[in-house]
């Protein structure tokens, strides 16, 4: 999976969908003073750029699988804290340690999304927010992806494993004892 995921971030330079998603993204971000965030998935910082653009107090810290991106995004944000993690591993820092975490279009690239729901519970501390978003495989949605786009939504080289509905959704978050204030747009 490491492997893979250096081969996408070796090539990708921005989030294709960045554009139309970020607006959506973006009032939910915490708007107070030194809030301790951080970016699950965090790539090579393109979101978290944009997230200090909103309040350059934000404490950020980001971990991402892939080894270039985060070569990539210590170097753009030297005053942050960054890791390669390793699937399955534990998150390497202490629990209740953040305030606000992003996992922005990230969790259908996890294989055991239960021990990642699980960790991010663990890191937020009590009464913090936790911002995802996935994309959205709803009955309406497959049935034109079955009709007109099927080899290409289900490309086999797609870095999507993991395909949410919003109950699909919904049970992980309660199994992790996370409790959702809004859901969809």
């Amino acid at each position: 999976m490491k492997k893979f995921y250096d081969r996408y971030w070796e090539h990708e330079e921005e989030l294709e969908d960045f554009s139309y998603k970020w607006p959506a993204i973006a009032p939910f971000i915490p708007k107070e003073k030194e809030v301790k965030l951080l970016d699950f998935g965090c790539g090579k910082g393109k979101i978290l750029s944009e997230m200090l653009g909103l309040n350059p107090t934000l404490k950020v810290c980001g971990v991402d699988i892939s080894k270039k991106a985060i070569s990539v995004v210590k170097k753009r944000f030297p005053n942050g804290t960054f890791y390669t993690v390793v699937e399955e591993g534990k998150l390497p820092f202490k629990t209740n340690a953040f305030d606000f975490i992003t996992a922005l279009d990230v969790l259908e690239h996890v294989y055991d999304t239960e021990h990642v729901f699980s960790e991010l519970a663990r890191v937020l501390a009590p009464g913090g927010r936790i911002l995802i978003t996935v994309p959205y495989y709803g009955i309406l949605k497959n049935l034109i992806i079955s009709l007109v786009a099927f080899d290409f939504v289900y490309d086999p080289r797609s870095p999507h494993i993991r395909f949410y509905t919003k109950k699909s959704l919904m049970r992980e978050l309660k199994r992790a004892e996370l409790v959702p204030l809004k859901l969809g747009f």
